[in-house]
């Protein structure tokens, strides 16, 4: 069993092929990437191929009995684990159903496969317990954790998995795909650019998105009009918004205005829409860009840069972070 229906991310299946076809499986992946360009699908099919009972390393579907059963979430020896609902993996998580269970022998098949889906949102004690659990193995056991941000994890979990990096898929493929699903019945060339890559943010980019790219951006010319009330207004819902979504909406926030900077950087250096996500926001983007050169363009992409990774890196406060954003932004 391989990886059929799995869209992109050629590289990274051949390398788990040859992994099983040469008999080098390891017994930790680590697989990190944007969210929603199919990590948790390819682990899935990992899981296959590890435990597949024909043998199959080739794109075909399987219905041999460990393959069937791990479709249908049914494999006793295929362990997903995501947490929904819950901010954080606590340390009861890792030794209730990590720690417990790694070490009984697999059930039906080769091998023992645990998934674990953001598992940056382990904390610290749960890594770190989680790290014992990696530093001795259990033969016949495979670890697969998958992150959107793999710098949240400890250095000495990172080294002790083989790392597997996801890339964003391109326009043309998630594009392809709303056009045969039929989901994307307005514009599925723009919602494939908007995605970045990104199938589940495709599937979520509906009046809801469009209308909080509105608000953010709604920020960023509030900055440049010196609007102080309009600014304050804008940031304050954008705080609303960010602590009731969390983590996702946050990378909303930055995503959007990222996507902005870059589109105005590539408008005003080019002069050409290729390669422009915003296409129906172009005339905008023109008035944009034309007030400003590329060097404060690219000052305020810095700027969201370095906001960003400071909030993920030493978990700064999100509030004071964003006021002290918009501040860089005016100068």
């Amino acid at each position: 069993m391989g990886f059929p229906q799995i869209i992109g991310h050629e590289p990274q299946k051949e390398f788990l092929r040859n992994s099983v076809r040469k008999n080098r499986i390891s017994h930790a992946y680590l697989f990190s990437g944007p969210e929603g360009v199919g990590k948790k699908l390819v682990a899935i099919g990992f899981a296959k191929l590890i435990n597949c009972a024909e043998g199959k390393t080739k794109d075909l579907n399987c219905e041999c009995p460990s393959c069937a059963k791990t479709e249908k979430g049914l494999n006793p020896d295929v362990l997903v684990f995501g947490y929904p609902g819950e901010k954080t993996i606590k340390v009861d998580h890792v030794r209730q159903d990590i720690e417990r269970l790694i070490h009984l022998a697999p059930y039906e098949n080769p091998y023992k496969v645990f998934i674990i889906d953001g598992a940056q949102r382990m904390n610290f004690n749960a890594q770190n317990a989680f790290l014992k659990t990696l530093e001795e193995p259990p033969p016949r056991s495979v670890i697969i954790l998958i992150t959107t941000l793999a710098d949240l994890l400890m250095p000495t979990i990172r080294s002790r998995c083989q790392s597997v990096v996801f890339q964003p898929l391109e326009t043309g493929q998630v594009r392809g795909f709303l056009e045969k699903e039929g989901v994307a019945q307005n514009d599925p060339e723009l919602v494939s650019k908007i995605s970045g890559g990104s199938i589940s943010r495709a599937l979520a980019t509906d009046e809801d998105y469009l209308r909080k790219r509105t608000e953010y951006l709604d920020c960023l010319m509030a900055v440049d009009a010196k609007k102080p009330l309009t600014l304050f207004r804008s940031v304050e819902r954008m705080q609303k918004e960010i602590k009731s979504g969390g983590t996702e909406e946050l990378k909303t926030v930055f995503d959007i205005l990222s996507t902005w900077l870059r589109d105005s950087v590539i408008l005003k250096t080019s002069g050409k829409k290729e390669g422009i996500v915003n296409t129906d926001l172009i005339k905008q983007l023109s008035e944009y860009s034309e007030k400003r050169d590329v060097s404060e363009l690219l000052g305020k992409f810095a700027a969201l840069e370095e906001t960003m990774a400071r909030i993920s890196e030493n978990n700064a406060n999100v509030e004071l972070s964003l006021e002290n954003l918009f501040v860089r932004l005016s100068r």
